[in-house]
């Protein structure tokens, strides 16, 4: 079998291309839309089944939640699953458009060059590449994408509702050499009115719960703005004051990861606690502030094997009086829940706030030793020659929770800048092409 990944590369800049320039960004969800998760999620799906069927493939749309392309024979199912939605844009700072494809310095810059349309599209190019070499698998192999993987992966629950699921896949959404295992994703809101003591009146930070925010503004009833330009000053915070608005400039990065950020909202909190405390800034301080495993909170778990705990929070808004602050939690065991809710309660009744849960689950996890970590591993080492990188666990959730036999799988190599979520996003473009040829090699040796 010869793996000829050059033959493929222009045309997976062109279809990548293409795919950045759809802004599959969720605005709002509607289930009795033809376009559950907006117009453009709809489009962008449309445009890679229509070019998937030209190319002989055989193609399904579930009501533009979800859709697959296939190819092969067989009563098994590989699976590989990725997705065409994205992370907003906005309070990032992009030095080029961030839906128009940019090839610099052997790097491909757009929102979901890494996450995860480059890797999406790397994964068609595989099978497609299989198919020309008239590669006849004895599994059925299916690229399953979804329109909703960064707002709770509703797409795949309908999806799998119609289409059957795989026994075995993996999702290239994550880390090579390849990742076993996913802690659980708890994710809640605190909430509750603000005294006539409290001084801020307005507060905008961040929109997704899965993102370290890198914008917060705030307005008060009070004049602070010379004492927070000293603030910013003596701190070497990043912010300004804009009429009257108080702007502070983090560091984004993904949830799973919020200590490689700086959360845009606890610099403004800080400022506030040491000008003019008040409960709000108390509480922020006392048990949110810079603290990305939750140690203040006493919910900082660990586990030998999935590692800590993380706590993101993601929105927080004061408007008319009301506060609702949204958090993201990654949690190394399921078993951790009850313990993990108890302290919240706690926290939040001190303070005359309240929590609500919203969501608890996808705690995944493969056995490293199973037939399929052992043939990706096989397969990625063979490509890269790296022997020394191992199998890992993360914080990030990925649709390979939806498969029992299923394990996250590249494109991200050791040792490269974790840009997912963040302004100038990119994918270098060497590690795209060898992306092609481990795809290529491991649904081979998997359906073979």
């Amino acid at each position: 079998m010869e793996f000829k990944v050059e033959n493929y590369i222009e045309e997976g800049l062109l279809l990548l291309s293409k795919l950045v320039s759809y802004k599959t960004v969720l605005d709002t969800f509607d289930p009795k839309k033809d376009a559950p998760f907006g117009e453009e999620n709809k489009h962008a799906l449309k445009f890679i089944l229509e070019y998937a069927s030209k190319d002989g493939f055989v193609v399904a749309n579930d009501k533009n939640y979800a859709g697959h392309i296939e190819f092969g024979e067989g009563k098994e199912l590989l699976g590989i699953l990725a997705h065409l939605d994205v992370v907003p844009v906005e309070g990032q700072q992009w030095k080029t458009n961030p839906f128009v494809l940019h090839i610099q310095d052997g790097k491909l810059y757009g929102r979901g060059t890494m996450d995860d349309k480059g890797p999406l599209v790397a994964s068609y190019l595989a099978m497609k590449l299989l198919k020309d070499q008239g590669f006849l698998p004895k599994k059925r192999v299916r690229l399953i994408m979804g329109c909703d993987e960064e707002s709770g992966s509703r797409c795949l629950q309908h999806y799998f509702k119609s289409f059957e699921l795989p026994h075995l896949g993996f999702s290239p959404d994550a880390d090579f050499p390849l990742i076993y295992g996913e802690k659980a994703h708890m994710t809640y809101d605190i909430k509750g009115s603000l005294g006539e003591e409290e001084i801020i009146t307005e507060f905008s930070c961040g929109n997704r719960y899965n993102v370290v925010p890198a914008l917060a503004t705030m307005k008060l009833k009070v004049d602070y703005r010379k004492e927070y330009e000293a603030f910013l000053q003596k701190k070497g915070y990043q912010g300004k004051v804009l009429e009257d608005s108080y702007i502070a400039y983090g560091v984004g990065s993904h949830a799973m990861v919020p200590n490689k950020g700086m959360n845009a909202s606890f610099i403004l909190f800080e400022f506030l606690e040491e000008i003019h405390s008040t409960r709000l800034s108390q509480f922020f301080t006392k048990y949110l502030t810079f603290d990305p495993f939750g140690k203040k909170l006493g919910i900082d778990f660990y586990d030998e094997e999935m590692k800590e705990l993380t706590s993101n929070v993601g929105v927080v808004e004061v408007k008319n009086g009301l506060l609702k602050i949204g958090v993201d939690c990654r949690v190394p065991r399921s078993s951790l829940e009850k313990r993990i809710k108890e302290q919240i309660c706690k926290a939040t009744e001190e303070y005359q706030l309240k929590p609500e849960f919203l969501s608890f689950g996808g705690f995944h996890y493969v056995d490293p030793n199973s037939f399929l970590v052992t043939t990706l591993m096989k397969v990625y080492q063979e490509v890269t020659k790296d022997t020394k990188a191992k199998p890992i666990t993360i914080g990030g959730g990925t649709y390979a929770k939806f498969v029992d036999s299923a394990v996250a799988y590249g494109p991200m190599l050791p040792g490269r800048e974790d840009v997912c979520h963040i302004a100038d996003e990119y994918m270098v473009l060497e590690d795209f092409k060898q992306a092609i040829l481990i795809y290529a090699k491991a649904i081979y040796e998997l359906t073979k």
